[in-house]
């Protein structure tokens, strides 16, 4: 027979150690959607800080946006939330406040929606729910011996 009370600090502890792995999996994806973002959208010169201008070619609309500095995927982040066995996979406001506008768009400032971070939770939401599975089998397995 199960004792349930026995079983669910099992399965907190394999689950939230799991969901940390996963976030990370869907974190690494949004930094490769970003660092290897196709640039379909036009060419610019911007200007450096030292005054001299460089070539910048950004990404099109539907497009993950192209790094420039490396700003945004160095402000992709996860948060564990144990209490709530949740992870939040986010992007640091204090580094690439911008962040929000790119993902969704802005029709205050005419841009399309450049999403990263919705594409990578699509493509690796399979392997996040494999991994949190894995873990639940684990804790019972451990419960079991």
């Amino acid at each position: 027979m199960i004792n349930i009370d026995d079983l669910l600090p099992i399965i907190e502890r394999k689950v939230n150690a799991a969901l940390i792995i996963a976030g990370e999996v869907v974190a690494t994806e949004a930094r490769r959607n970003v660092n290897d973002a196709p640039r379909g959208g036009k060419t610019y010169q911007r200007k450096n800080a030292s005054g001299s201008y460089r070539t910048v070619t950004a990404s099109a609309a539907g497009e993950a946006p192209a790094t420039d500095l490396g700003f945004l995927a160095r402000s992709i982040t996860t948060e564990p939330d144990p209490q709530n066995m949740r992870m939040y996979v986010l992007c640091a406001h204090a580094i690439a406040p911008y962040a929000k506008v790119l993902e969704y768009g802005s029709m205050s400032g005419n841009l399309r929606p450049r999403p990263f971070m919705r594409p990578a939770l699509r493509a690796k939401q399979k392997q996040a729910e494999a991994i949190v599975r894995q873990a639940v089998r684990a804790a019972i397995r451990e419960y079991q011996q």
